[in-house]
């Protein structure tokens, strides 16, 4: 039912509250005036109600319509800030307008007095700056970064072109460095000096692990025993890809972030039939987010984590969608753990700010 122009249903709730509720502070500045008519104390409360059910709708259509979108990770930060906000005004709204409508009915001649209807109208006045700061970080990422007008842009077919090349050459292995603490992994012939040159084991050894470079990557074969590998930075904000196959794989696959030992980091992991994001605090899993992995194949895998929100996308889709509270910086890098045979073929790591 939605029209051809629209993206989806966020652009067409988003400015019922912004009309509801700025017309129920309205309604109550001239209750005020008249003297708290019980009438338009009732119609104030109702308004407040109604604003805050269609701010509900607005922000379950904004998550949705973030977690159907492939979003650049320059977008990240700014959809993280709208998203916040709009939780605390769902929030603050939702509880103010079952305070206005318990009060609106209730037959107390406190629910009457004029310091109370006073201090009602100074907070619902004041809940509009959070309104508003809801509203210009959502106008930010329409008129700064296009979001919902222009196509988002996507890295789709880099990546495919990458991927084509890695195939019908077998390219040496190459590491580089990024700005701010990134960095580009590349395995191939000569993957094992830079590894050990450039990289950190934190758990496990390299010699558990056979390396064998091919026409598609490098062939990892992997013992029951894990090995974690970080690469070199410290990042907050972090934006980790790879390119992988792991069909053969009995085990998993973790890309870490937020590394703090191997007992404590933030990780998305991959098996053969499930995805997870979650964090390892002294050496115990918790789970933000899960779902069946139901592709198989070669697999771009993107994970980005900027504040309390953790994403996880596979093959430009978003699979996991995690939350809790904001890590200490700390490198990325992998978990491996066997049995079985994993492909890779690149990885990269980048502050998101």
């Amino acid at each position: 039912m939605l029209p051809d122009w629209a993206p989806n249903l966020h652009p067409l709730v988003v400015h019922f509250p912004i009309a509801l509720l700025f017309l129920a502070v309205g309604f109550d500045l001239v209750t005020w005036l008249l003297r708290r008519p019980v009438p338009l104390v009732r119609v104030a409360a109702v308004l407040y109600a109604l604003g805050a059910l269609s701010a509900l709708v607005a922000f379950l259509t904004g998550r949705a319509a973030a977690d159907s979108l492939d979003l650049p990770t320059a977008v990240i930060p700014a959809v993280t800030t709208h998203a916040d906000w709009a939780e605390r005004t769902v929030w603050f709204f939702g509880i103010f307008a079952l305070i206005r409508l318990a009060l609106a009915w209730w037959r107390h001649p406190l629910a009457r007095a004029a310091w109370l209807q006073g201090l009602l109208l100074l907070l619902g006045a004041g809940g509009l700056w959070l309104l508003y700061e809801t509203g210009e970080h959502g106008a930010e990422l329409v008129y700064a970064h296009g979001l919902g007008v222009a196509p988002v842009r996507t890295l789709q077919a880099e990546r495919d072109a990458l991927a084509q090349v890695l195939q019908r050459q077998q390219a040496a292995a190459q590491f580089k460095r990024l700005t701010d603490g990134g960095w580009r992994w590349t395995p191939g012939p000569g993957a094992e000096p830079i590894l050990t040159d450039t990289f950190k084991v934190l758990d496990g050894t390299l010699s558990a692990i056979t390396w064998t470079p091919g026409s598609e990557g490098l062939r990892l074969t992997l013992s029951k025993t894990p090995l974690l590998l970080v690469g070199p930075g410290t990042l907050s904000g972090t934006e980790l890809r790879a390119r992988l196959r792991l069909d053969s794989l009995a085990g998993s696959v973790r890309l870490v972030y937020h590394v703090q030992d191997p007992r404590n980091y933030d990780f998305l992991e991959l098996s053969r039939d499930r995805v997870r994001q979650g964090r390892l605090e002294d050496g115990r899993v918790r789970i933000f987010d899960e779902t069946p992995l139901e592709t198989s194949g070669w697999l771009d895998v993107r994970v980005v984590a900027h504040g309390t929100h953790f994403r996880g996308y596979v093959n430009g889709r978003l699979v996991t969608h995690g939350h809790g509270p904001a890590a200490r910086p700390g490198p990325a890098g992998v978990h491996l753990q066997g049995p079985g045979v994993l492909l890779l073929q690149s990885i990269t790591v980048q502050p998101v700010a």
